[in-house]
């Protein structure tokens, strides 16, 4: 029929019969032989059946016994299997089989392929080509394709080619035996694809012996999907001369049980013949509503290891921990239980620390009188040495107990407290120096084990006077007294070590005379306003003082007392606390309202909430006011409190006490700028006793320094300078908005992040510069009439440097350079090149322990298990010294 006729009656009723599928011609002229059923149209033919339809320029040949169509003229095919078109096509509608001589069509499947060639495509689920070429460069004149003689996609599953040459234009650049992407999504069982490394081809460490070539291996194994819930992955690793390793990874994700996780291990085999572990993971359980399970592991058998193996410099320098938390909230209150294991990848010691903590909720009793019953706190500590270390530090172990409940009556607290703590050192594994003739007291005292043990009670009494605004003072009286009981451990072949002076001190508890101390504490809020200037309407400034008085006065001491606690204990005590934090906060301007109609009706705006409950006037330009102006902060100060002293010491002298004061920067300026300043306040002096030490003269010392900022083209540094484009974004950074990607590399691009984890995408963009520098050093002891001078500390100086300079290029730098040794030990360096398609990535990494690793490699984004790399590493594992900071 026509294009332009209208079904009839009897048409409209034959489409409606069921069991059968109507087929629908057009075109120009139609010829039908009845003897042999064929049907030919001409003029722009086109046939429909169903969702398929078949479109011709010349002629169009429909045989109904075969159900086969044949075009001629630029036949096109759409349907479920998309679209494809070529200079002859043959179809078969019952099979939904389409064959096209010099066929173009694309097909998606993760990427979008564009092929060329003699094309079979069956039902969508299958395609076949032959003498055919692939691109999914989709300009008029692809930069790569690939020519096949053989190509077979299978929806959703794979795509095969063989042999497949690779071409940049028309040069052939290598042949691939076969060529395959896997198309599959989610998880499913498979053998994984191994990755290879030729490492070490120049070899540059001459004059002495290298062990190993540098080869490597890794990837070698299968992936099991034991359920829809649950994966297992089971992988081999081989690097030459260094080591042998299986990893094992275990994942779940269970949703109805709230139930998520996985567990990966790791065990090597070095080639001396030690085999070293590690396990990680990550689990977390939510039983119930009220109940929360959750299991971290990260542990490494061998420390050392760990640091040569790895080429993360953070991980170098890190603890790893391993810790479980359970988690119970009930009616009247919350339990809450854990463990960590805590191991340095420094130094290879460990620290284990079980937690128990019961949290009672408060009730009132009658009308103003409230009780909180409080907390009780149960918490152990265990640090072990390792073993290269062990002659050099003692373990310890620590045990708190503590508890402390209050009684509010109106503005009057009542919040008696309690706590216990077991300290015991071990001695040191070797210690055959004890029993050699001659070995000082001050050794054996210094090398034997000790225990000791501290307990306190105090019933402190406050009430609360609320003054103007937000003012109070808060008088106070506390009753406290402290017990505590010293032992000294055994030593092999050798009686406890106990200073003749101290022997009724120990092994006994030994209370301290009972104190009283009366307080009070006076804090308020003050606040300037000044006028504004710039993109500033007002500026304020905050202040917040504190003012804390606290009187004990002095007690009598036995001599066991005295011989226990020292003088301190029982010396009055006569302070003043002094504390100060202020703060200039200014508003930003707000935008003028235009004249004319209300914003709500103007034409063209948008008005009313979007899919996600976004601002009704989100859309309406500058019309549109904030609720209110927002604020930045220029300058925030924040001190330390320092303590007066009235009372005199041992000297007669009385005064500032504190023994240090740290002083906090911070402005919303600059894209954030931090800054710390600590000072050591007092100079150690000589003490009544050799070897002991008392607090000196007022002498200052810098102690520690860091300081960290951000900068970028939109920094309000370069506004102010006039080196930046002033749109309404750059704007909005100078008056104070960090960016909110300052200092951080964008999302991953499509093919993922190089080894050195820049994920930025190439292309011409905003730079962007973070520093941190900090300074570490502490005061040297003077002992007796011996001066000491101090040590320079350690300096760092680091940053992260993110730039593209061209549209095509992007280049990461991540350093860190120590002042004190004068040299950098740190060095993460990308280089990456956008190639459309493809993608270069240039890698240098050198870390702390002296690891480094130089990668190169080219790979197709839309194929990433098509690449061509180079990776030379040189790991602490490969070096047969044990001195890795060379």
């Amino acid at each position: 029929r026509r294009p332009e006729a209208r079904p009839d009656t009897l048409v409209e009723r034959l489409l409606r019969l069921e069991g059968y599928t109507p087929v629908e011609y057009r075109g120009d002229s139609a010829e039908f032989r009845a003897e042999d059923r064929v049907l030919r149209l001409r003029g722009n033919p086109e046939v429909k059946r169903a969702d398929q339809t078949l479109t011709a320029r010349d002629s169009l040949i429909y045989r109904e016994r075969a159900d086969f169509v044949e075009a001629y003229g630029e036949p096109k095919a759409t349907g479920e299997g998309g679209e494809i078109v070529g200079d002859v096509m043959y179809y078969e509608i019952g099979r939904k089989r389409a064959t096209v001589r010099g066929a173009r069509t694309k097909i998606t499947e993760g990427a979008t392929w564009f092929v060329e060639g003699n094309v079979t495509q069956e039902a969508g689920e299958r395609v076949y080509a032959t003498s055919s070429t692939f691109t999914s460069d989709d300009r008029p004149e692809p930069a790569y394709h690939f020519k096949a003689d053989r190509i077979m996609v299978i929806k959703n599953r794979v795509l095969v080619g063989r042999p497949a040459y690779l071409y940049f234009r028309n040069v052939p650049v290598f042949v691939l035996p076969f060529i395959v992407q896997d198309l599959e999504r989610g998880r499913r069982s498979g053998v994984l694809i191994p990755r290879f490394e030729i490492n070490d081809i120049v070899r540059t460490r001459s004059g002495r012996s290298v062990r190993g070539t540098g080869r490597e291996i890794s990837n070698v194994g299968y992936y099991w999907a034991l359920n829809p819930y649950m994966g297992l992955e089971l992988t081999g690793r081989w690097r030459s001369g260094s080591w042998t390793a299986v990893r094992g990874n275990f994942a779940y994700s269970w949703r109805r049980r709230f139930l998520n996780g996985g567990v990966d291990f790791e065990n090597y085999w070095d080639a001396d013949g030690g085999t070293r572990f590690s396990i990680a993971g990550n689990n977390a359980w939510r039983a119930s509503e009220r109940t929360d399970l959750s299991l971290r592991l990260d542990y490494a058998s061998s420390s050392e290891f760990e640091r040569n193996k790895s080429l993360d410099p953070n991980r170098q320098t890190q603890d790893i921990s391993s810790s479980f938390s359970f988690n119970r909230r009930f009616d009247f209150g919350e339990l809450s239980s854990g463990a960590e294991l805590r191991q340095s990848i420094a130094d290879g010691s460990e620290t284990f620390s079980p937690t128990l903590n019961l949290n009672l909720n408060p009730f009132p009793l009658f009308a103003g009188v409230v009780f909180a019953p409080g907390s009780l706190r149960l918490s152990h500590n265990r640090r072990s040495p390792s073993d290269e270390i062990l002659e050099r530090q003692q373990g310890t172990r620590t045990t708190q107990v503590g508890t402390s409940p209050s009684l509010q009556l109106g503005q009057f607290t009542i919040a008696p407290s309690f706590s216990y703590q077991r300290n015991e050192t071990d001695p040191l594994a070797a210690l055959d120096s004890l029993a050699v003739p001659g070995t000082s007291a001050e050794v054996r005292r210094a090398r034997a084990g000790r225990r000791g043990e501290n307990a306190s009670i105090s019933l402190p009494l406050a009430y609360q006077i609320n003054l103007i605004g937000g003012s109070h003072l808060s008088p106070s009286l506390s009753f406290s007294q402290e017990y505590i009981r010293r032992d000294t451990l055994f030593a092999p072949g050798e009686a406890a070590v106990i200073p003749d002076s101290l022997v009724d001190t120990y092994g006994a508890w030994v209370a301290a005379s009972p104190r009283v101390t009366f307080g009070a504490t006076l804090q308020t809020e003050l606040f300037g306003f000044f006028g504004g200037f710039g993109n500033y309407s007002a500026i304020r400034h905050h202040l917040r003082p504190r003012l804390a008085y606290n009187y004990s006065p002095r007690v009598r001491q036995t001599d066991l007392q005295r011989r226990t606690f020292g003088l301190q204990g029982g010396r009055e005590q006569n302070a003043l606390t002094l504390g100060l934090d202020q703060t200039f906060e200014a508003k930003l301007r707000v935008p003028e309202p235009v004249e004319g109609p209300p914003a709500a009706v103007v034409a063209g705006d948008s008005i009313g909430r979007d899919s996600v409950g976004g601002d009704t006037t989100r859309n309406l330009g500058n019309r549109a006011q904030p609720q209110q102006a927002r604020k930045i902060t220029l300058l925030s100060l924040n001190t330390t409190s320092v303590v007066y002293n009235f009372a005199r010491d041992d000297a007669g002298v009385r005064g500032f006490i504190s023994p240090n004061l740290t002083n906090t920067i911070r402005s919303d300026l600059f894209g954030g700028v931090n800054l710390s300043i600590a000072h050591d306040l007092f100079e150690d002096a000589p003490g009544d006793r050799p070897g002991t030490v008392r607090r000196g003269a007022f002498r200052p010392f810098l102690t520690d320094v860091s300081t960290s900022l951000t900068l970028g083209q939109t920094s309000a540094l370069f506004r102010w300078l006039g080196f930046a484009r002033r749109e309404e974004p750059d704007r909005a950074t100078e008056r104070g908005d960090t960016p909110a990607g300052a200092g951080r590399t964008p999302e991953a691009p499509p093919g993922g992040a190089t080894a050195t984890g820049n994920n930025q995408q190439a292309g011409a963009g905003p730079w962007s510069l973070s520093m941190r520098y900090s300074l570490q050093r502490e005061r040297a002891v003077r002992l007796d009439s011996v001066p000491v001078r101090s040590s320079g500390g350690n300096q760092e100086v680091a940053g992260v440097l993110t730039f593209q300079p061209t549209r095509n290029w992007a280049v990461s730098w991540q350093t860190a350079y120590s002042v004190t040794d004068r040299r950098f030990h740190t060095h993460v360096l990308n280089f990456k090149r956008d190639l459309y398609r493809w993608q270069a990535n240039f890698d240098f990494i050198r870390t702390p322990t002296g690891n480094t690793s130089f990668a190169f490699s080219v790979h197709l984004i839309d194929l990433p298990d098509l690449k061509a790399d180079y990776n030379e590493r040189n790991l602490g594992t490969d070096r047969p010294e044990t001195n890795n900071n060379e």
